[in-house]
């Protein structure tokens, strides 16, 4: 089944072309589609403080970044140091080293975002855990006892209140920036089949309200996969995450409904390019093969000096 994918904005924006700064957060969805666009030339920020589910602890840490006066929310477990609003990848051996650490990335998380022309919000489940003792949502429970939390299915109208106040600060912060919220195609077994489909379809229902008060765009990832992918070869063997194919195949419908013509073609012209570098011959010292790697480079560096708003890895041309 085909889907029609007219309804994937809500309100007309800009179609993305190479040179414009791309921020994404959220689930392991936005890793993916990060992963994309950084392989296709764009600048990206992807998932500054890691993979984070929920739309609450999320907002926080957004607002964190933006308010010079936050604080870090700290604990020790054993001899490592976690922070309950940034994923387990962020840790410390020390507290100051992992108050330093996460406030440098909430600088360079809040200079990229004053910068960029796109913010996608990648949402993944309305389920949260929230710390008994502070009453916060966490973004991460960092293998701690399940006694330190409560479970629960957050209601719709404190989502929707904190995300307002959230775009609000946003849109202060960087009035030109164009944000489009997408819902994770990861299914989220463990909470159950019918728990994950009620899960999901409350955040669907925070979008709309969105919609409704602010000016954002939505992109339909997750229809995509479940409903015109719908089967279980795009998933991995755990069935919950979709496999390479179905990224890719995702990949494909966000570039030819939201970029640019010349962009594409651009995109089409790396992954030709990035093919030839990645070529490895068993011949590694032929004369055929040096000949083929000096080809090569001088292919991408005339690329480069065409397209100079392209970023080739860590560089730009």
């Amino acid at each position: 089944m085909k889907l029609k994918l007219d309804f994937v904005f809500q309100m007309k924006i800009p179609k993305i072309q190479h040179g414009e700064g791309i921020v994404l957060i959220g689930s392991c969805f936005s890793n993916e589609m990060g992963l994309q666009f950084e392989n296709n030339g764009f600048k990206v920020n992807s998932n500054s403080f890691g993979t984070i589910f929920h739309p609450v602890p999320l907002a926080r840490m957004i607002q964190d970044s933006l308010d010079e006066n936050s604080e870090n929310s700290i604990f020790q477990r054993q001899d490592l140091f976690f922070s309950w609003n940034a994923a387990g990848t962020h840790f410390g051996y020390s507290k100051a080293e992992l108050n330093d650490h996460l406030n440098d990335v909430k600088t360079q998380f809040k200079n990229d975002l004053k910068t960029a022309k796109y913010l996608f919000i990648t949402l993944g489940s309305a389920f949260g855990y929230v710390h008994n003792q502070s009453g916060d949502i966490v973004a991460n429970c960092h293998k701690m006892p399940a006694s330190t939390f409560q479970k629960c299915l957050s209601d719709l109208n404190s989502m929707t209140q904190i995300w307002n106040e959230t775009i609000q600060k946003i849109k202060v912060w960087n009035p030109a920036i164009q944000i489009v919220f997408t819902l994770s195609p990861v299914r989220h077994i463990k909470d159950g089949l019918i728990e994950n489909n009620r899960s999901k379809a409350r955040l669907f229902e925070l979008i709309e309200s969105l919609n409704f008060q602010n000016q954002i765009a939505y992109f339909p990832a997750y229809e995509i996969v479940l409903d015109e992918l719908r089967d279980y070869r795009f998933f991995k063997a755990d069935g919950m995450h979709p496999n390479e194919l179905a990224i890719n195949y995702v990949w494909e419908k966000l570039k030819s409904t939201m970029m640019t013509a010349e962009s594409q073609n651009i995109c089409t012209e790396i992954q030709q390019l990035k093919q030839m570098e990645n070529h490895i011959s068993i011949y590694a010292e032929s004369k055929e093969n040096l000949d083929f790697i000096s080809k090569t480079k001088i292919k991408i560096e005339l690329f480069l000096e065409r397209n100079p708003a392209v970023f080739w890895g860590n560089k730009k041309s």
